[in-house]
């Protein structure tokens, strides 16, 4: 979950390289959807390089091969890429997204075929040609049958890869897992499937840690086990709530109160956090953790847990001063630092804010922000994923018109994350993704798939206006 735009990463998503204030190389790799394969876009260029071609897929059938640069379709050319995170997937990525949605939902097998334009390398210059690629039926991802067929993938998925201990494990250890398993926990909780009780329930035990604490140490200004224990402990909150439906047991509340109560002792006196137990960045702070303590507390009211007031106070008025004029909440309280990256600050916020009944006004200009910088979503601290989890849940409170608008937003996303296998692949954002590589991106972009699309008829707290 560090915030490392500066710095060298390379995951399923996007590459970026800073170097002296200058970008070297940025481009960004996303699946292919019902293609069958990774393209690359890069800015300011209007083609889709193929990076690989899986076998067996549709591109493979149709001859498409590493290295062709796909320019268009059916003679269409592409608008460029963009790697400004206002315009979203603007050019190729939702050109051809939404056009492989469309297609593969024609019924007649003739009408399925798709024409690619293509610029191929060799040895005596690019040629042009076109590919016809012949796609398999599968409904729009945003009609309810597909829909549907992206969630119980998605949902199969998460069964599959959680563990018989009752959590989904990551590539970091302990933290990671608590984060993942808690999140992945929410979305097949919405689901509301009565084959899943028995497995939610262990992972609602192993979420609850030994003796009950959820790894807190007795000390809460310990660090404990692991050294992110803030994003676990506030997901972890929300997991254990959603699971028992705002009736815990007692075990359930003790737990709840444990982490509330840790939370509180971990913020400092001016109301700011960090990772876990030291304010992080000498002092100045770290508003997402103040916006996911506030969802964690409000929360953790709906179970009985009370909400100190003083600490929630102090906090909100952290946050009251990092609201920038355009509606985000800034990384810091300092003037200027921007709200690109503001959708899982801004919707945690917003959130926690509506679940306790308070701050309607903040509440509805967090709304207005996520609602009018859709685009901006995937963009979510050091994470691609936070904001594409938690700002449906707040747009589908604000206004069910504001919902559609974001699904009609993604549905080119929605449509490349699964492949003709139906295999959910994760798509980053265009900047910094680190913090999903901490997670599992094959399980977090499962959760997204979901959570996006299962408002669930109030089944989770979260979406209940």
């Amino acid at each position: 979950m560090h915030h490392a735009s500066r710095y060298y990463w390379t995951i399923f998503g996007v590459v970026l390289l800073v170097f002296g204030g200058g970008t070297l190389c940025a481009y960004e790799n996303f699946p292919l959807g019902i293609l069958g394969g990774t393209g690359r876009v890069t800015p300011n260029l209007a083609h889709i390089e193929i990076v690989a071609v899986l076998d067996g897929s549709p591109a493979h059938q149709a001859g498409l091969q590493t290295g062709d640069q796909i320019n268009g379709i059916a003679g269409h050319s592409f608008p460029p890429h963009s790697n400004q995170v206002d315009q979203g997937g603007s050019g190729p990525q939702r050109v051809l997204g939404e056009a492989l949605d469309e297609i593969a939902d024609r019924q007649d097998e003739v009408a399925r075929n798709l024409i690619l334009n293509i610029q191929r390398p060799g040895e005596g210059g690019p040629s042009t040609l076109e590919i016809t690629c012949s796609l398999p039926y599968r409904a729009g991802v945003l009609e309810a049958s597909g829909r549907q067929q992206l969630i119980d993938r998605a949902a199969d998925h998460l069964r599959r890869t959680c563990l018989p201990q009752g959590y989904w494990n990551s590539p970091v250890g302990l933290t990671g897992d608590r984060v993942l398993t808690a999140w992945a926990t929410v979305a097949l909780q919405s689901l509301g499937k009565a084959d899943d009780r028995e497995a939610l329930q262990r992972c609602r035990t192993w979420l609850r840690g030994p003796e009950g604490r959820s790894w807190v140490p007795d000390n809460a200004l310990q660090k404990g086990p692991d050294n992110l224990g803030n994003w676990a402990l506030t997901a972890s909150v929300v997991a254990l709530v959603e699971g028992c439906q705002g009736q815990p047991d007692a075990d359930e509340k003790r737990a709840i109160q444990v982490i509330c109560s840790a939370l509180r002792q971990r913020m400092d006196a001016e109301g700011r956090f960090g990772h876990d137990v030291t304010t992080g960045y000498g002092g100045k702070g770290f508003n997402v953790i103040n916006t996911l303590a506030h969802l964690a507390w409000a929360m953790g009211s709906q179970a009985g847990v009370p909400i100190d007031e003083s600490s929630w106070n102090r906090s909100l008025e952290q946050v009251r001063q990092s609201v920038d004029p355009d509606g985000g909440v800034r990384y810091w309280t300092m003037k200027n630092t921007g709200t690109a990256d503001a959708s899982l600050r801004t919707s945690s916020m917003a959130l926690g804010l509506a679940i306790a009944g308070q701050e309607d006004e903040l509440v509805e200009g967090f709304s207005n922000y996520l609602d009018q910088h859709a685009a901006r979503t995937r963009e979510a601290h050091a994470v691609g994923s936070m904001g594409m989890i938690l700002a449906p849940a707040v747009l589908w409170r604000h206004d069910r018109a504001a919902y559609q608008r974001f699904l009609q937003e993604w549905r080119w996303y929605l449509s490349l994350m699964q492949d003709h296998r139906g295999q959910i692949t994760y798509i980053g954002g265009k900047r910094n993704n680190g913090g999903d590589s901490y997670l599992g991106t094959d399980r977090i972009a499962c959760v997204i798939a979901i959570m996006l699309l299962s408002p669930t008829d109030g089944k989770l707290i979260l979406f209940k206006d």
